[in-house]
């Protein structure tokens, strides 16, 4: 059963492995100067493994791989809405 809870994802690169990840959270009451959603390794409620290294993927295969974890944050967290912040 899904439920209605919104996530909130972002993908994050790591600069001294050089590939992305992506991080997911519930949590939206932690907000920058900005009024956008901060999310970071110590509120996310999901941490995918290192899914893409930017020196050997094209961009049409890192959207695959992106798109193939968010398929898979949405089987594990019973959730139908992710947004990207």
């Amino acid at each position: 059963m899904l439920t209605n809870c919104t996530a909130y994802a972002k993908i994050v690169t790591v600069k001294r492995t050089n590939t992305q990840r992506v991080l997911v959270t519930f949590d939206n009451t932690k907000k920058d100067k900005h009024n956008c959603i901060i999310v970071n390794s110590h509120n996310a409620v999901y941490k995918s493994g290192d899914i893409i290294n930017l020196e050997t993927y094209n961009a049409q295969q890192r959207a695959h791989a992106i798109a193939t974890t968010m398929q898979s944050v949405r089987d594990t967290l019973r959730v139908k809405n992710i947004v990207l912040v």
